[in-house]
């Protein structure tokens, strides 16, 4: 299955228990693990709540199979750049005001560690993990701290057979700040989340006033003005998924 072949379709809420039991069929049928699945959404679209359902809902299914199988789940965020480096830069201000953009992330860094988990060697730079790559160390993101912290998730080839990476820009391409076509092929299922924009900015303006560094006047400007925007450079990449689903949280 992939996605220049696979027909798109459509689930209506709640879609994660099919979903979940189509990623478990192709899953079985696959002869090589792990399977790789994107779950993509604008910001505040419920990509990470239904990341977390998908992944209980497939792990009761490996385990009523007696496999000794689990599924990882996988954030993106973890690939922002951090903030030192965006302060090196000549547009720094710029560029810290509109963290989130595609430019603010480090989509080669991503690409490397998806080839890993898929065990493509060609152009890998090795990983914290083993020589093997049967481990690879995976960043996460403390929006309270507002940096990446590395080697928040770990991912085992021999016990994971099912990751979800979950993020804005998986199926977005820019060949120029280095969000290539690759990326999204190395994703066996991509699934994308509608929701409503006027809603998701709504429920951001509540979620981000964890950000340092902001007033809360301040952060309800900036969802309205960055969040916004980056919201509608995802949804420019909403004919690449193979599904399209519709949020629950945000609707």
């Amino acid at each position: 299955m992939t996605p220049s072949n696979q027909q798109k379709s459509e689930f209506i809420a709640s879609w994660e228990p099919e979903m979940a039991r189509h990623i478990f069929d192709n899953y079985k049928e696959q002869t090589t693990s792990p399977f790789i699945v994107a779950v993509v959404g604008i910001p505040g679209s419920g990509k990470s709540s239904s990341s977390e359902i998908l992944s209980r809902l497939l792990q009761e299914m490996i385990t009523k199979t007696h496999h000794d199988a689990a599924v990882l789940v996988m954030p993106m965020d973890g690939y922002h750049l951090p903030m030192s480096t965006l302060k090196s830069k000549p547009n720094s201000k710029d560029l810290i005001y509109r963290r989130g953009a595609p430019d603010t992330f480090d989509p080669h860094s991503l690409l490397n560690d998806l080839k890993q988990i898929k065990n493509i060697n060609e152009s890998i730079v090795p990983n914290k993990g083993d020589s093997h790559n049967n481990v690879v160390e995976i960043p996460g993101f403390d929006h309270a701290i507002g940096d990446p912290q590395p080697s928040t998730y770990t991912f085992h080839r021999k016990q994971h057979d099912i990751v979800i990476c979950e993020g804005l820009y998986l199926l977005h391409q820019d060949e120029n700040i280095g969000w290539s076509k690759d990326i999204q092929n190395q994703f066996d299922l991509t699934i994308f989340i509608n929701a409503n924009l006027d809603t998701c900015i709504e429920r951001l303006k509540v979620r981000n006033k964890c950000i340092p560094g902001y007033t809360s006047e301040e952060i309800d400007i900036r969802c309205d003005v960055v969040d916004r925007s980056n919201a509608m450079i995802v949804l420019e990449s909403k004919d690449r998924a193979m599904y399209v689903v519709d949020s629950i949280v945000a609707s």
